[in-house]
């Protein structure tokens, strides 16, 4: 079983936990993650591509990991919103990429600077007195929030 398998089998197996859109049925669609790549200034790993194309977005646990929204102004989980408005408050800087925060002041972004020979980031997971490596990838990060791994 390869890894996307893997991941789509664990969110099969935890839908009492997990509010994503149904699997492969109107995902984001290129042309609004090229542009939110572009406003952004970045390259989406492959694997959060392959979710947002997937998936679209939602929640686990009640909490939404962000997504890309199709339009131009648009707030709320909206990994672009998000990541500017953190950006201009100084909370976050051009080398990471927020894709959740919790209730629990957490934060979990990838390391836009450890990009490996995949196109993939490492998340962490940050407090506002600790941070640490979470996962190697997005879908590491995927699973660890679905099983509940700190």
């Amino acid at each position: 079983m390869d890894k996307f398998e893997s991941i789509i089998k664990l969110i099969n197996d935890n839908l009492d936990d997990i509010d994503f859109g149904d699997f492969g049925q109107g995902g984001v669609s290129d042309f609004w993650i090229n542009k939110a790549q572009e406003r952004l200034s970045i390259v989406f790993s492959p694997s959060y591509i392959w979710w947002l194309k997937n998936y679209y977005g939602g929640e686990i646990k009640g909490e939404e990991v962000f997504s890309v929204y199709e339009g131009d102004n648009v707030v709320g989980g909206d990994i672009v919103y998000v990541n500017e408005l953190n950006r201009e408050k100084g909370r976050t800087d051009t080398t990471q990429l927020i894709i959740q925060k919790t209730d629990r002041a957490e934060t979990f972004y990838f390391d836009l600077l450890q990009r490996d020979e995949n196109g993939e980031y490492p998340v962490f997971w940050m407090t506002p007195v600790k941070k640490a490596k979470y996962a190697d990838d997005f879908l590491g990060f995927l699973a660890g929030r679905i099983l509940d791994k700190y």
